[in-house]
């Protein structure tokens, strides 16, 4: 500020003394528009430091309220999350507040290195203004400071979401085993169920049934020329000459014309045939109660007359 304030003085006596000659006016013009210059681009710098300082302040804002959600977060008690997807939820909060918080460091990062440009070009230009450049050092050493602590907390919470992913994958692992079991405990379940409720039925006439080995005859005849052997059914039954039924949901079996009759020993006052007469059936066995139907055998053999 002296250069501006002195050498304008004597240039503008030495112009006085010389009458304004062409030669001085030239000179005082050069001095002047350096002079003018240097303290523009200090004016400049100036500015330029401030909007630096300013945006650091609010990047450093941003970057601690991060670090109290991250903090919030460590803070919960690990018990409370006990499902998978809480844990995941949890955990992709603490990658997010990372990756804002990279964002941030990353332009405090920016800020002082402009910083640091904008006050090496103001010391360039003036050696006088020590208390902004102490300010400006301070001010440089709490972002330096506030990159350490970041760093340290960034690491931390770093480490935290790598346990939490550990965790997260043990309890797939465990859910996936469960759901392995639980699986295979339900088609066992089914099996059983549909075991339990497959029945057999057959209908044909007597000739037809011994034949296919369901019925056998037993016993002698009651006269040597004439009469027949009692027609019992097989001791071991082969469900292949059956038709296979679910008996609780095939309630009805349909029966071709001709009459019938029950040979096996299925409780006959639990079904209900379309046609009845003589203690012979025809048309169609309606089943009214399965369970108490089916419970003596869930072989069904019907004869026909």
């Amino acid at each position: 500020m002296k250069l501006r304030q002195t050498i304008p003085a004597a240039l503008f006596s030495a112009v006085v003394l010389a009458g304004c000659g062409q030669e001085a006016k030239q000179q005082l013009a050069t001095v002047s528009h350096v002079d003018s210059l240097r303290v523009d681009s200090l004016a400049s710098s100036r500015k330029d430091m401030m909007a630096e300082v300013m945006a650091g302040t609010q990047f450093m804002t941003e970057i601690n309220a991060e670090l109290a959600k991250a903090r919030s977060l460590n803070g919960k008690q690990e018990a409370s999350l006990e499902t998978s997807s809480e844990m995941t939820a949890v955990n992709e909060q603490r990658k997010a507040i990372v990756g804002r918080i990279s964002h941030l460091v990353a332009k405090l990062d920016s800020v002082q290195t402009r910083l640091a440009s904008a006050r090496s070009n103001m010391k360039k230009l003036t050696k006088d203004d020590s208390v902004l450049v102490a300010q400006v050092a301070q001010y440089e050493k709490s972002i330096a400071d506030m990159q350490a602590a970041t760093a340290q907390e960034r690491t931390q919470l770093q480490g935290t979401i790598s346990q939490q992913n550990t965790q997260i994958a043990t309890l797939n692992s465990r859910v996936d085993t469960l759901t392995t079991v639980r699986t295979a405990l339900l088609d066992t379940v089914s099996q059983l169920n549909t075991e339990k409720n497959t029945a057999y039925y057959v209908v044909g006439t007597k000739d037809e049934l011994i034949k296919k080995g369901v019925l056998v005859q037993e016993g002698g005849k009651r006269f040597v020329l004439v009469g027949g052997r009692n027609v019992v059914p097989a001791r071991t039954l082969d469900p292949s000459a059956f038709s296979k039924i679910d008996r609780l949901t095939d309630r009805t079996i349909q029966l071709p014309q001709g009459e019938y009759q029950i040979l096996t020993r299925q409780n006959a006052s639990f079904a209900k045939p379309q046609v009845e007469k003589d203690g012979k059936i025809g048309g169609a066995l309606t089943i009214d109660q399965p369970e108490r139907f089916w419970e003596n055998s869930r072989f069904l053999i019907i004869v026909r007359s």
